[in-house]
C-alpha cells in the first residue's frame, strides 16, 4: 500500500491518497490536481508528488 498526503503539494487539496501501487497513487494525485483547478503540472510538482509518495508497512 502506498500513500500521499497531497496537502501542501496540490493547491487546495486536503486528501490523503492511498492505493495498492505507487502508479495508482500518482494517477489519482494527477486527477485530484486537475479537479482542484491545476491545468498543467510542472516538473517540480511532479517531483514533489513522487518524493512524498511513501510505501506503508504491511
Amino acid at each position: 500500500m502506498f500513500e500521499l498526503d497531497c496537502q501542501g503539494v496540490i493547491p487546495g487539496c486536503q486528501r490523503v491518497i492511498r492505493a495498492e501501487s505507487q502508479a495508482e497513487v500518482f494517477r489519482r494525485a494527477v486527477q485530484q490536481a486537475h479537479q482542484s483547478g491545476v491545468e498543467k503540472l510542472t516538473p517540480d510538482m511532479l517531483d514533489v508528488l513522487r518524493e512524498r509518495t511513501t510505501e506503508l508497512p504491511n
